[in-house]
């Protein structure tokens, strides 16, 4: 059981843009200990440091914090130096919110005033904001369907607000923020009404936060509704979610009056009977606009659809899957520009560019010193660059050009992130922040939020990002929704020459898991076939474990050694290109960093039928029919590592597993010859569970595979031995 569930809060005010992170608590008791562990954890779970921290809890909880916040307690100092970076304050105050049985008392740990002054229940909006994502909260229909909701209407979209908490923590949150919305009306209600029990831990949270012992009772559909009228004394409807507002309106028919009426989640909070907790389109959530007509029919039944699940869709890859500018990507970095796997460290990320020969490639020049040109504000004096050494080239080369510009009249500070602190920016006119490669933007985020403690929001300034490989294309819009917008009429500016997702290349990845796999089978040597002698099972898982030691920074190889590599000819590569034309020496980590940004791509193409991303109402997942389109060894080994382990989960589709398991067992079969080069990816796939069958096939496909090679010990016989202990641990001796 989680004690908290922490969110991360932005807030624009006449004092400036600040971020706040918020920890909520559920009612278990607290100790010192708890105190400052929690607080560290939700911390580092952040990317960037906040402005201040809120801690949403009762007066107990409180009583521990301020048992903390003692000048006697030796953690508290650790505690205050994680918020600060490069010797100084990010984190500037610690505020609990103590609820009171009404509304929250912020209390300023440690006896300051207080700085900032977070609306709660706009903090609370942002927490359910999170949680609607994070929980799935909101199904959208698959092209060509739609949804028939009980009240008949038909739409697009189907919110199950029973979702929004998975835990108690969560449950808390929701509690929290019905309570203090519509507090007044609860306390006073003997009744309240429920449309479905799904939501009846949400309304006993926010009733036992008002100490109200009203009986909750639920209609369950719009037919008990319409037999229900305003009882005589005190009361309170909640509706779960709308996407019309129908079920509100009924109850005004019903004779409910409007402020005795709420929805907890609705598309709109315009022209709705009642209040609305939660309105999408306050909190800028996507939606379709409107359902489409002549489509197949999912009919809602309570909250439920009515087939809970169909097989899942299978996704081949093909050209419609081309990003726009992939070819680009291959021109600068196709050939040595993508370092080997997992080389950088900090911070630990599974692909690196290497970006010399873009800085010194004219057509970029061209393009940079032109934006700087049009998009740079001439009241420009210092440029911050992030600490790298790419973007340390970046940074110096747009100090020459704005100085070649604007000569001697203004000298141009030119300083890396870490340094930031010895500006003077009493002198500070306008600033350029640049960093030559961005994921989802970290060290944007925390430089613009250093920046922001340190100057007025009126200073102009402009983020440079040449080259852009964030998680997905929306990631990358809220990176430049967050850096552009602040407080003032204009945004701040925002430039980038070259984009392409690729999909999450943090520590948690393809070979982060089969490592963990390997150092299991080495430890704990229990649980395997008795059908492999104990002194070939030690040999095979011995190789095994160096096979993965050797080859962290690449794919593991064919039977020979060899690397994994290209035959002539592959579908995302221009043939007329540098990579289209070499196509035998194209580094792995190119053929990776291809599959993974097609994949991406794929996932959010904008045609649902090549989408290869799931819905609320069907799984999706990768066809097998790909491993036979791309059979080069080395794009056999990419999709495997790429893919998501959902879009390998072939375990629903016994078609779908039958096939793969047909497909690999002759790829194992034929491990010494070329047709099975890849076989000891297909292994490590099926070890570290990113590519499962249904139980029939896998026991199947690795009995016969162990059967055949049990006699020598070999690293694939090793993968082989660990993926069936991992699938089937009964199967111990």
């Amino acid at each position: 059981m989680e004690r908290f569930y922490q969110w991360m809060s932005a807030v624009s005010d006449p004092s400036g843009s600040h971020e706040a992170l918020v920890v909520c608590y559920n009612d278990s008791e607290l100790s010192v200990q708890h105190v400052f562990t929690d607080i560290e954890v939700a911390l580092k779970a952040q990317r960037h440091l906040p402005d201040c921290v809120y801690i949403l809890g009762t007066s107990d909880q409180l009583s521990v914090f301020r048992s903390g916040w003692a000048d006697d307690q030796d953690r508290l100092a650790n505690l205050l130096k994680r918020g600060e970076k490069n010797a100084r304050v990010c984190v500037h105050e610690y505020v609990f919110l103590e609820w009171n049985g009404a509304s929250f008392n912020p209390h300023v740990l440690g006896g300051k005033e207080l700085v900032y002054r977070h609306d709660p229940s706009a903090l609370l909006r942002d927490g359910l904001r999170t949680l609607i994502e994070k929980n799935n909260v909101i199904h959208a229909a698959p092209s060509a369907h739609s949804f028939k909701h009980p009240s008949g209407t038909l739409n697009n979209v189907f919110i199950q607000t029973r979702e929004l908490a998975s835990d108690e923590a969560e449950v808390c949150v929701v509690g929290y923020a019905i309570a203090l919305e519509y507090g007044a009306r609860l306390r006073q209600a003997g009744k309240v009404y429920i449309d479905t029990m799904g939501i009846y831990a949400f309304a006993k949270n926010a009733l036992a936060r008002l100490d109200s012992k009203a009986e909750v009772m639920s209609f369950h559909s719009y037919e008990r509704l319409k037999t229900i009228y305003p009882p005589e004394g005190e009361y309170f409807c909640v509706v779960s979610a709308s996407t019309s507002g129908g079920m509100a309106k009924q109850m005004g028919e019903q004779g409910f009056t409007e402020e005795c009426v709420a929805t907890l989640i609705d598309r709109t909070a315009d022209g709705r009977y009642g209040g609305v907790l939660v309105a999408l389109d306050d909190v800028d959530y996507p939606l379709p606009v409107k359902a489409e007509e002549g489509c197949t029919l999912i009919e809602i039944i309570g909250e439920n659809f009515s087939a809970k699940s169909k097989p899942p869709k299978s996704i081949t890859i093909s050209l419609k899957h081309d990003p726009k500018r992939l070819a680009k990507f291959h021109k600068y970095f196709g050939m040595g520009g993508i370092d080997g796997f997992n080389k950088s460290s900090k911070p630990r990320k599974l692909l690196t560019l290497n970006t010399d020969l873009l800085l010194a490639d004219a057509a970029f020049r061209t393009w940079l010193a032109a934006e700087i040109d049009w998009s740079v504000s001439m009241a420009t004096n210092l440029i911050v660059y992030a600490d790298d050494d790419g973007s340390k080239k970046l940074g110096e080369v747009a100090h020459e050009i704005l100085s070649e510009k604007w000569g001697a009249t203004k000298p141009i500070q030119c300083v890396p992130y870490s340094e930031l602190d010895q500006v003077e920016f009493k002198t500070v006119s306008g600033v350029l922040v640049a960093t030559v490669v961005a994921r989802d933007g970290g060290i944007l985020r925390e430089i613009s939020r250093d920046l922001r403690a340190y100057m007025d929001a009126t200073v102009p300034r402009r983020f440079l990002a040449p080259i852009g490989i964030p998680q997905s294309a929306r990631a990358w819009t809220l990176l430049k929704t967050f850096l552009m917008k602040n407080p003032t009429p204009r945004e701040y500016g925002f430039s980038n020459w070259l984009c392409l997702p690729i999909g999450d290349d943090g520590k948690e990845n393809a070979w982060s898991r089969l490592t963990k796999v390997t150092s299991a089978g080495q430890v704990d040597d229990v649980g395997f076939t008795p059908a492999v002698s104990d002194e070939v099972r030690h040999q095979a898982l011995d190789e095994a474990a160096e096979l993965m030691e050797e080859h962290k920074h690449s794919f593991l190889p064919k039977h020979n050694g060899n690397a994994l590599a290209l035959s002539d000819g592959f579908l995302f590569f221009d043939p007329s290109s540098n990579v289209g034309k070499d196509c035998q020496n194209v580094p792995q980590s190119t053929v990776f960093f291809t599959i993974a940004a097609v994949l991406q791509f794929a996932r959010e193409h904008e045609n649902h039928e090549l989408r290869l991303q799931p819905t609320g109402y069907e799984s999706v997942v990768l066809s097998p029919e790909c491993f036979l389109r791309f059979n080069d060894n080395v794009l056999q080994a990419s999709f495997l590592r790429a893919c998501l382990p959902s879009e390998l989960d072939y375990s629903a589709s016994p078609e779908l597993s039958k096939l793969m398991k047909e497909l690999i067992a002759k790829v194992f079969a034929r491990w010494e010859r070329t047709y099975g080069d890849a076989a000891l990816e297909f292994a490590a796939a099926l070890a570290t569970g990113t590519l499962k069958l249904t139980q029939e096939d896998a026991r199947a496909l690795l009995e016969e595979a162990i059967e055949n090679r049990k006699d020598k010990a070999s690293s694939l016989l090793g993968l082989l031995l660990l993926s069936q202990r991992a699938l089937f641990p009964a199967s111990e001796g």
